[in-house]
Parts: structure tokens; C-alpha cells; sequence
């Protein structure tokens, strides 16, 4: 089972919202948000296969159908709850593919900076070969290398200016992971593996929340077409920040969930 950890609401709240980490993360990357977040909803924060705490085995694919049945495994716990699925990039791919398939009922959808796949065939291929090369980088020449290949990346340029020690703790976070594992991950479901869920939006029918950062370009036009995908939807993008919303904002991304989540609760 996928190593998970409960935060109990300080009010007598039924609904639970499950956080998904991004790439080269894990459940940690939350631990800011939970004292916030508990004042309102119950937590339940999940190490994906190849991060933090995870123990899954290397012997098998972890393919989103994989991940999948993994994330109806732990859910299934927590059916007396509304269950509010969220991810964060990474995270977000693996909550959208649930959102289609998976089988414990969801009471709504939280996105941050993310994407359903990618919908050229070539494009999916050239991916797979990028997704590759970076994990031979993290078995060959090691996780600090490729750690600071990785934090130079246009994607989280935005992140320069953070205060030294959210940097530290971001960098520490990364750190920590183990880099076979990591390696694995990108190769069983990177980007580039991921099933195509353009085609498939149409059938998300619970309530949605979309978001993104004003100066991750990229995403922001992912956010829209969402947006424009998912029916019962809504987006926001957040001004003056980048790919990662909830580090980079945290009291902005707080207000953003628990609204979401108060105006379901009044629904």
C-alpha cells in the first residue's frame, strides 16, 4: 500500500482532501499547509511510487493503472468521508487519471499546475526519450547533479527569489529522495508514459478547481483549455508566481482549497 499519512480536522468536518505531490518530492512538501488546512477539512497526504517514504516494489511497473489501484487501495479506508482528490503537477497527472478511473467515489477535483498528457504521438515519444536520458543521469551521475540540472530548469525560475530557507527546505526535500527509485518513476510514469486524457475531459463530472501560476506560461494556457474541457469547472491564476503555487504562495494556495472546499460543503 502506498505509505499515507491522516491529519484530523479540528472541526467535526466529513470531508477529506488527499494530497499529491509533484516529481522529486514527496508528502513533506505539504507539512506548511497541514496546521491551515486541519482548521477546516480532515488531511490525508500520499507518497506517490519512488518518493519519500514509499515502498513500493521495483520489480513491478508502476504504470498509472498500477497507481491507480494503489490509490483505490487507500481510499477505500476513507469512504466514510467526501473524498477531495488533489495533485500538484506530477501529482495532478496521477489525480486526473483517477478522477477517470478509479473506483472510490470523489467528491471533487484540485489541479495545480498540470496537464492531462500529451496529445501528439511524436511529441508523447520525444518525451519518453527526455524522461529516459534523465534517469540515466540520476543512475549515473547521481541525485546532486541531477538536482541542480534540475532546479535550473526554466520551470522553476520563479523560485530564485524565494526566502534562503523555503530554497533549503525545497532543496533538502529533493535531496532526500533516492535517485533508482526516481529513475524508475520518470521511465514507468513520466510525462511521456502517460495515457492521453485530452479526449477524455468531457467525462469529468465532478466539481473541479483549476490553477496555476500567472509566470508559468506554459501552464496557464493547460489551465485554460482544462477550464474549457472539464464542465462543472473553474480556474484561477495566481498572480506573481510560478510552477509551484503552494510553495511559492502557500497563504494564497490555503485560501484557494479551503474555499473551494467551503462553498462544496454549502452546496
Amino acid at each position: 500500500m502506498l505509505y499515507h499519512n491522516f491529519y484530523q480536522s479540528k472541526s467535526s468536518s466529513k470531508q477529506l482532501i488527499v494530497l499529491l505531490h509533484g516529481f522529486i518530492s514527496d508528502g513533506t512538501t505539504f507539512d506548511n499547509h497541514i496546521d491551515k488546512l486541519t482548521e477546516q477539512t480532515n488531511v490525508l497526504v500520499v507518497d506517490l511510487p519512488g518518493h519519500g517514504e514509499d515502498g513500493t516494489s521495483m520489480d513491478i511497473e508502476w504504470s498509472f493503472d498500477f497507481i491507480n489501484q494503489a490509490l483505490n487501495q487507500v481510499l477505500s479506508e476513507y469512504q466514510q468521508y467526501q473524498l477531495y482528490l488533489f495533485g500538484y503537477s506530477m501529482g495532478g497527472r496521477v489525480a486526473l487519471y483517477y478522477a477517470l478511473h478509479g473506483s472510490i467515489e470523489l467528491a471533487g477535483l484540485i489541479l495545480e499546475s498540470t496537464s492531462p498528457g500529451i496529445q501528439s504521438e511524436e511529441d508523447r515519444i520525444e518525451r519518453q526519450q527526455v524522461d529516459a536520458a534523465r534517469a540515466k543521469v540520476l543512475e549515473i551521475a547521481g541525485l546532486e547533479i541531477f538536482v541542480n540540472d534540475w532546479e535550473r530548469l526554466p520551470l522553476f525560475q520563479s523560485q530564485y527569489d524565494l526566502d534562503k530557507s523555503v530554497k533549503k527546505q525545497i532543496r533538502d526535500n529533493r535531496m532526500s529522495q533516492n535517485p533508482h527509485r526516481l529513475a524508475k518513476a520518470l521511465r514507468d510514469y513520466g510525462t511521456g508514459h502517460m495515457p492521453n486524457l485530452w479526449p477524455l475531459l468531457s467525462q469529468v463530472d465532478i466539481p473541479t478547481y483549476i490553477m496555476a501560476g500567472e509566470l508559468d506560461e506554459k501552464f496557464v494556457k493547460i489551465a485554460q483549455k482544462l477550464k474549457d474541457s472539464i464542465v462543472n469547472s473553474r480556474k484561477t491564476i495566481v498572480s506573481d508566481v510560478g510552477h509551484t503555487i503552494h510553495v511559492e504562495d502557500s497563504t494564497e494556495f490555503d485560501t484557494i482549497i479551503l474555499g473551494f472546499l467551503k462553498e462544496e460543503q454549502n452546496d
